[in-house]
């Protein structure tokens, strides 16, 4: 007897095909899923408000400006010399977790924070200066304190002892036994 059915289609044909369309199937179904997932990602991805401030370069330039150009009215402003000013962005960076990010390098933090701390001001300055908005000026100045008390204990050091000046006198001695 042969393996032919009564419409003259081979078994092995007919199972052939049978699990051909399941293996079409279950590639179907994994597509379909890769295309749910792949679009719950897209759906997953931030959305940003039409209304967001573009990004500028404005702070880098203007501290590329005033670096280059007066020394004596950078410290009026920063209150260290541009040199300084650059040795500690070079400590920040190598010694501590700042970094630049995407849009504001080390050294546009670090003068928002000595503005804020040499000139007794508030965010409103940075802002004006650097074209920031008042969370990114707040958190730049945040993450460079951070960043300084990391570091305070290696370049503080307490004195050995009391000061000759201070222990001869009969005026201050008793405070500091």
């Amino acid at each position: 007897m042969s393996d032919t059915s009564i419409h003259g289609v081979d078994e092995d044909e007919v199972e052939f095909y049978g699990t051909l369309r399941v293996l079409l199937l279950a590639i179907e179904a994994v597509i379909y899923a890769i295309y749910n997932l792949a679009s719950r990602i897209n759906d997953e991805s931030i959305r940003r408000p039409l209304t967001r401030r573009p990004v500028t370069s404005n702070g880098l330039k203007y501290m590329d400006e005033i670096m280059t150009e007066d020394p004596k009215k950078f410290r009026d402003v920063y209150r260290m010399y541009p040199d300084i000013f650059r040795k500690l962005c070079t400590i920040l960076r190598y010694k501590t977790p700042l970094t630049d990010t995407r849009f504001i390098c080390v050294e546009e933090m670090v003068a928002t924070f000595l503005l804020v701390v040499g000139q007794n001001n508030r965010y409103s300055q940075p802002k004006m200066i650097f074209k920031r908005s008042h969370f990114t000026v707040s958190r730049s100045f945040n993450k460079v304190l951070k960043a300084l008390n990391t570091i305070a204990p290696e370049f503080m050091a307490k004195p050995e002892s009391v000061p000759h000046v201070i222990r001869e006198s009969t005026r201050f001695y008793p405070y500091f036994k």
